[in-house]
């Protein structure tokens, strides 16, 4: 172990930067339903923070120290997308009507025991799916491998497992700050040193370029909205362009693949789609209404692209072990069967010649026989097995684990039922958190391989509509309800087990990572619900700034599972996009290691270019293209412009607080 894993000074710099990127993901999460849990910028920030202080601090500031760090602020900066924040609880409060016993409006003290019930069980899970997906499969990981790369560097620590840190340097964001090979990471400290100020001055130029970009824009709020392409195609079809910087940086952090499928799916949407439903009378109403307008016909296509990217991915994980079984099986019967037939070749007897010389008989387990061979492999196989098991004190040991699962699932339905139990049976809730466990696999796989972390809900909701009466007044409150707790679990799980592996290759204690997890869920809990409620207290919800796409995306897709039934027309291309994008993902998941595979759009990156504005997806589109340039002519600055990047996400989403308070003063815009 690296020095010292759990002290109280990392745990309280890991909550002062989990608060920054708690801020940052409801932002962004209210604006477009997207968020970051920002681990390599948490440890930059963290080490230089430690740095700076270093001679009022009487011990060094440790490698495993920042991976603690790391994970408390990955703990309290995910807890908006934990607690339903972006999707379920705005559809429940400001989406659903009278006539779905709506709208629920939910105090400061009801969200926050909501919020600290689903705290818990995503840490249980990714505790219970580190042995298999971290210790033992051999996945890629490249955003965890480069921020432990990254912490090896800034301490100058070799790192426990070499090869996965090598792993992490061949993604994209192999070298965060320009830095040697591993091989040098122990070298020169002046240049270490030089890196390290290097990007910290990138992230501080970032965000302070980033927040007096935010503030001017909002004074003159029509620079989120600049039309561009005309007033017609502005005021009509929306096509317009934001001028955010932090969109312009999420672009830059995604890469121009991801974000050009992205706007892929807004031409197709929107300049194809929406106008066909408009001139054929399937939407009739202004584009931006999601009930009669053209966004809410397009809606369906992007859940219908969903729900064959969530299907195909979630058949994958069941298929996957059966079918290398039985191809294994298959080999060895195959094995099994050449071995006897050898074996009678070699004992049918000879022709009976006179004198011949006849051989005494081998011995049936001769050297060459392939029965001992595999007998001793099954055996030290079973024994390496037995071995990796943790002893009864460690974080995977299953007293621990049974314990912290069933803590977890009594204090969710005591606090769902507290605060929903007028509406909902409690059974859902463990069943809920049941469904939680495959999705929550799906996801750590998905961000192990991708570095994205699929939280839709479309799974848990087709699953729960099955189950729910249609007749039930309360069955879109249920569904919401019941799926905001799957997901809960599922998005926890993949964000945690994400600093896990950091910490696995760093080699910090696994025990000390869940432990400052579940503190900063909890500090997290209270974060989340005071900044929710501050933005809604100053914002109009659904409004021309916060549009909640997420939880009309939600509130969608349960209103059709129950019953409501498709839109005129959307019916064969919702159909069309749910085969293109499975046949996408069968083709992304078997030739994952193919360059080409890169081309072909996910159908997440699809969907979502397709239900967010086009606005939002043109700048990220901008992001991604200037840094596939850049880092063109200059390869060596990459990871300073990914830092930057992470920068602007950063200084936009603190300067809203800015503008919070301007417009709680009353303060005039100049040009709306």
């Amino acid at each position: 172990m690296k020095g010292r894993s759990f002290t109280l000074r990392a745990i309280m710099s890991g909550l002062l930067i989990g608060l920054l990127i708690n801020v940052s993901n409801t932002y962004y999460g209210l604006r477009v339903g997207s968020g970051s849990g920002m681990s390599m910028v948490s440890a930059l920030m963290g080490f230089t923070g430690f740095r700076l202080f270093s001679r009022y601090t009487t011990t060094r500031f440790g490698a495993a120290e920042n991976v603690l760090l790391v994970s408390v602020a990955t703990a309290t900066g995910c807890m908006p997308f934990t607690a339903g924040l972006i999707g379920a609880i705005p559809a429940l409060e400001f989406l659903i009507g009278p006539d779905e016993n709506g709208p629920l409006r939910e105090g400061f003290g009801s969200l926050l025991v909501w919020t600290v019930g689903l705290c818990f069980f995503g840490i249980v899970f990714a505790a219970m799916l580190r042995g298999h997906f971290i210790e033992r499969e051999r996945l890629p990981w490249p955003g965890a491998s480069a921020t432990a790369h990254l912490i090896n560097t800034l301490h100058h620590s070799a790192p426990k497992s070499q090869s996965a840190s090598r792993n992490g340097l061949s993604s994209r964001r192999e070298s965060l700050i320009g830095e040697p090979p591993l091989a040098c990471v122990q070298g020169d400290e002046i240049s270490d040193e030089i890196e390290w100020k290097s990007a910290m001055n990138s992230l501080l130029r970032g965000a302070i370029v980033s927040g007096i970009i935010s503030v001017t824009l909002d004074f003159i709020p029509i620079l989120h909205e600049l039309p561009l392409f005309g007033h017609q195609a502005a005021s009509t079809w929306l096509w317009t362009v934001d001028l955010s910087p932090g969109f312009f940086g999420q672009g830059m952090i995604i890469g121009p693949y991801i974000s050009l499928h992205m706007l892929a799916g807004a031409i197709i949407g929107w300049g194809i789609l929406s106008p066909h439903a408009k001139r054929r009378g399937w939407a009739p109403g202004p584009v931006d209404d999601w009930t009669s307008g053209s966004r809410g016909w397009i809606i369906w296509i992007s859940i219908a692209s969903l729900l064959a990217d969530a299907s195909i991915k979630l058949a994958w994980l069941v298929v996957r072990p059966c079918w290398r079984e039985y191809r294994a099986n298959i080999r060895s019967a195959s094995r099994l069967a050449a071995f006897w037939r050898n074996r009678a070749r070699r004992r049918s007897p000879p022709p009976p010649f006179e004198n011949q010389y006849m051989p005494i008989p081998s011995e049936p387990h001769s050297d060459s026989d392939p029965i001992p061979t595999q007998r001793m492999q099954w055996t030290t196989l079973v024994r390496k097995r037995w071995e990796s098991i943790p002893s009864s004190g460690g974080l995977s040991a299953l007293p621990v684990l049974s314990l912290g699962f069933l803590v977890s699932l009594l204090i969710c339905i005591l606090t769902v039922q507290l605060v929903f139990g007028k509406l909902t049976p409690w059974y859902y809730t463990p069943l809920a958190i049941a469904l939680s466990l495959p999705m929550a696999a799906v996801g750590i796989r998905s961000l192990a391989k991708t570095d994205v972390n699929p939280e839709s809900a479309i799974v848990s909701q087709f699953v729960f509509a099955a189950l729910i009466s249609h007749s039930d007044p309360n069955a879109v409150i249920i569904n919401l309800i019941s799926a905001a707790i799957a997901v809960a679990g599922a998005v926890q799980s993949g964000d945690l087990a994400y600093d896990l592996k950091v910490g696995s290759i760093v080699g910090a204690r696994p025990e000390a990572q869940m432990h400052g997890q579940i503190i900063g869920s909890l500090f997290g809990a209270f974060v989340s619900c005071g900044v929710y409620k501050l933005y809604a207290s100053q914002y109009p919800i659904p409004g021309r700034f916060f549009r909640v796409p997420s939880a009309y995306l939600v509130l969608s897709t349960s209103r059709l599972l129950l019953g409501q039934g498709l839109p005129e027309g959307v019916w064969p291309f919702a159909v069309a996009a749910a085969a293109l994008s499975a046949l996408a993902t069968i083709l992304k998941m078997r030739y994952e290691s193919r360059w080409w595979q890169k081309l072909i759009p996910s159908g997440v990156s699809f969907a979502i270019g397709i239900y967010l504005l086009p606005s939002f997806s043109i700048t990220r589109a901008l992001g991604g293209l200037f840094y596939s340039a850049y880092t063109q002519r200059r390869k060596d600055r990459e990871g300073n412009l990914i830092i930057l990047a992470s920068g602007l996400v950063l200084g936009e989403s603190i300067a809203s607080l800015v503008n919070l308070g301007l417009s709680a003063l009353n303060v005039p815009k100049l040009w709306v």
